[in-house]
């Protein structure tokens, strides 16, 4: 780190001299342009002004692996780390077991297609332009798809309907490639000063994003585990009783969830204290009802024990996101 004070011109004109390593290593004199872009947390960014477009991260991944698993991870893996070009080379002719495996893949990651492909190679490429992406937009729309999970979840209990199990299901396949397109936009907006700066977020900003994604993701995968157990309990035991609680604790879930992801993007304290509220009353409803479950079947106390665990969990992921809400970034005095 270098310390340089600030100079003053004739007419309040204010200047630094930059880095001399820095002006070597960028290939700056006199009269090049320079791009300057205040950000919004006081930071000033520099960088050389580019005409060109941005240069294409390419990536080969060669086939045949030992497994073809180790293939597709390695697609998952570049498509994280926003490689826009991938290239499967294969020593031999790629199967048609594995090519569909390799399309399937493919196909769950948001942007990617394949472009190319003969019989022994196979080029992949991210065809969305990331500028017109922002975290905020992904985020709500995971937000909106997993309310709508665990509202479904819980609908399928209270009416024992498996149709809406695998609707659930599926739906969190979705969530799961959203939220790998927000770790790919996040990972190359840290390596990318210029597109970090165009979605208007600092680094805390990206590493709560990134903490919010999981989250949401973790109430998918919490919805699905509780449709599930639809299938495990016996169809005689929805009485009217616990319909009607299953309801009321589906009603304080997609509550807290619109609160929570309100108070996250909003920075709202108050929310996020409502959500706090509301979930020490979940709560308090749970332990009441589990007090009564040990009397049951064992069939009925695993399947309703599971249940309740995956609704303290959705809960829980909820009070996690609100705690997002409160400002880190320290006060400088």
């Amino acid at each position: 780190m270098e310390l340089r004070k600030v100079q003053e011109m004739g007419g309040g004109t204010l200047l630094i001299s930059l880095p001399k390593e820095w002006v070597k290593q960028n290939m700056v004199k006199r009269g090049s342009i320079l791009t300057v872009e205040a950000r919004k947390d006081g930071f000033l960014v520099i960088y050389p002004f580019q005409k060109k477009e941005k240069s294409i991260l390419e990536t080969s991944i060669q086939y045949p692996e030992e497994q073809i698993e180790y293939v597709i991870n390695e697609i998952t893996g570049a498509y994280l780390l926003g490689y826009d070009l991938i290239r499967i080379h294969g020593k031999e002719r790629i199967t048609y077991e594995d090519r569909e495996k390799i399309k399937e893949a493919v196909r769950q990651l948001i942007g990617l297609e394949i472009v190319e492909e003969d019989a022994q190679s196979i080029l992949i490429q991210f065809l969305l332009e990331p500028t017109t992406l922002t975290p905020e937009k992904i985020l709500r729309r995971m937000h909106m798809i997993s309310r709508g999970m665990h509202k479904d979840a819980i609908t399928s209990l209270i009416e024992n309907d498996e149709h809406l199990v695998k609707v659930v299901a599926e739906r969190d396949d979705e969530v799961d490639r959203l939220h790998f397109l927000l770790v790919r936009l996040i990972r190359s907006a840290l390596l990318d000063f210029k597109l970090l700066n165009k979605i208007e977020l600092n680094m805390i900003d990206c590493l709560d994003y990134r903490v919010a994604s999981s989250l949401l993701e973790m109430v998918g995968d919490a919805s699905v585990e509780m449709a599930k157990t639809m299938l495990k309990l016996p169809k005689f035991y929805f009485d009217d009783k616990l319909k009607n609680t299953l309801k009321e604790f589906g009603e304080i879930l997609e509550k807290m969830q619109d609160l929570s992801v309100k108070a996250f993007l909003t920075k709202n304290v108050k929310d996020a204290r409502q959500v706090v509220k509301l979930f020490a009353t979940l709560s308090a409803k749970l332990n009441e009802h589990e007090k009564l479950i040990p009397n049951q079947p064992l069939e009925v106390f695993t399947g309703l024990s599971s249940i309740f665990s995956s609704i303290s969990k959705i809960g829980r992921c909820h009070i996690d996101i609100a705690d997002l809400s409160v400002t880190m970034y320290p006060t400088v005095r």
